[in-house]
């Protein structure tokens, strides 16, 4: 099949590289990449950015999530988020973009930002990959070496496990992740008898579906009876996958990666093996600080959900992006100029999941949480 390209035309490009080192803009922009559509949440970070600019201060749009896909994700939604991130990297008034959410998509736009001079703040995805893309390219999330230490940290510390077995999905966000989490725990002297990979978005709602992962848990009872299973998916596969690992290994801990979100279709595919997961986060609604939990109602009032924590993660850099504008200065060079002042001449920016800056070796804190019902409770940091 023939790869597809999205080529800037030459007057684009002009203009995208004028904004990148003219002067500052008279409505500067932040590009919000989340989900297409997802205009409920970007007209929240829009309120939220209004509400915070200080007397005086400039105006600034959060634009980007009302992109029409103009039948682009009919051939494929990496495709759709390549030709946006084309046409938000040519608007002369955009200075930062925020997102997208997965190492793959971030992957794939990340020369588009780097060759139009466009800091991409890059919130949830995890791929150790990110820090080859080039210097526009800042990311927020711990990467798959890092949560896969702290997976690691807690089978060992605190759950005393001595067998594991590890499933991931055959993508930038599941192999990395995998890899980093066996990596700990052969450091930590945590036996590894079965690390498989699952099938992309495979649904057990259908019988073949569920045949499968059926046939995965049988596997795995061949190899031996773990302590522990670490499930590197997002949130259909881990849902699908605990039914079948409960029913067979009822003592197993299992514990999945921050790409599981507590949704409704999680539940309804995981059933009672819900009850008890352990789950990474990088934010919870239960933190204690009064910025966490005025997010947390604000965000259910207008964006009609209740936030993951991934929101939480694109929030912050969004207020990131929107400092970084009115402080550094409204030109794409000023921005980046800002952004990696952070952690040295100038203090981390605190934000609801954290400090945030981006010198070598800065950590941003991860979460352990537990399945309780319908909700989820923090275990420690």
């Amino acid at each position: 099949m023939a790869r597809l390209r999205w080529r800037l035309p030459l007057s684009l490009l002009l203009v995208a590289l004028g904004g990148a080192c003219g002067e500052g803009r008279e409505t500067p922009a932040i590009a919000f990449t989340y989900n297409f559509g997802d205009t409920a949440f970007q007209h929240f970070l829009q309120r939220e950015v209004d509400r915070t600019r200080p007397p005086g201060g400039v105006p600034i749009r959060v634009v980007g999530a009302e992109i029409a896909d103009q039948g682009v994700l009919a051939i494929s939604a990496l495709s759709a988020e390549v030709k946006r991130a084309t046409e938000l990297a040519a608007d002369p008034d955009v200075v930062i973009a925020v997102g997208p959410g997965g190492s793959r998509e971030a992957l794939q736009v990340a020369p588009i930002y780097r060759e139009a001079r466009l800091v991409d703040l890059v919130p949830t995805a995890t791929s150790r990959l990110l820090s080859t893309a080039g210097e526009y390219t800042f990311t927020l999330a711990p990467n798959d070496s890092m949560q896969g230490e702290f997976i690691g940290a807690f089978a060992d510390s605190a759950l005393g496990a001595r067998s594991a077995a590890i499933f991931y999905v055959p993508d930038e966000y599941g192999i990395g992740l995998g890899a980093g989490t066996a990596t700990a725990l052969a450091t930590r002297g945590i036996a590894l008898i079965d690390r498989s990979a699952m099938r992309l978005t495979l649904d057990c709602l259908s019988s073949d579906g569920q045949r499968f992962y059926d046939g995965l848990t049988a596997e795995l009872a061949l190899r031996g009876t773990p302590d522990v299973v670490v499930i590197a998916a997002r949130t259909v596969e881990a849902g699908c996958l605990a039914r079948p690992l409960r029913a067979r290994f009822p003592r197993a801990v299992l514990i999945a990666g921050d790409g599981t979100y507590l949704e409704e279709f999680f539940f309804d595919r995981a059933g009672a093996a819900a009850e008890g997961m352990h789950l990474v986060a990088f934010w919870h609604p239960d933190l204690a600080d009064s910025a966490s939990r005025r997010f947390a109602r604000v965000f259910a009032e207008q964006v009609g959900r209740r936030p993951r924590h991934g929101d939480a993660v694109f929030y912050d850099a969004t207020m990131l992006a929107a400092a970084a504008i009115r402080e550094g200065g409204a030109d794409r060079v000023a921005v980046r100029r800002w952004m990696l002042s952070l952690g040295g001449a100038r203090a981390a920016f605190t934000g609801i999941t954290g400090p945030m800056e981006f010198r070598a070796g800065h950590r941003h804190p991860m979460l352990m949480t537990r399945v309780r019902g319908r909700d989820s409770e923090v275990l420690g940091r």
